[in-house]
């Protein structure tokens, strides 16, 4: 029987894994929004007073065809809940509006269904 101490162990693992940032891609904001990942998806939330613009990337950091995707946002602001319905704006943008300000604490609650995954779902605070 083989046994490894702590060290070996550690060394092994080291040498076996792949190494950090190999495959990572960028995560800075391209819109000015807010990074969120949600699934298999990176999201970029943008949000001003009333509107909404979902910026969708693959786990690979490259634009998301959001033909036939579906998207809903609940913006909680102000004391009030707004249901926002996004709609395909671009190859990879999803826009929706709505009577709701896009303010500090704001919350929003994205659901987003892309054509043949499950629903992903991402929570935002604007700062």
């Amino acid at each position: 029987m083989i046994r490894l101490t702590s060290m070996a162990f550690a060394a092994l693992f080291a040498a076996t894994w792949p190494a950090v940032g190999a495959d990572e891609h960028d995560h800075a904001s391209k819109h000015g929004g807010v990074i969120v990942e949600a699934g298999h998806h990176h999201l970029e939330v943008v949000a001003r007073d009333g509107v909404l613009e979902v910026y969708v990337e693959g786990e690979d950091g490259k634009p998301e065809n959001v033909t036939g995707a579906k998207a809903t946002a609940a913006v909680l602001s102000e004391g009030r809940k707004i249901d926002v319905q996004l709609a395909p704006e671009g190859t990879n943008v999803l826009k929706g509006s709505g009577p709701f300000r896009a303010g500090r604490g704001t919350l929003i609650v994205l659901t987003l269904t892309m054509p043949d995954h499950d629903p992903e779902q991402a929570r935002i605070k604007l700062d």
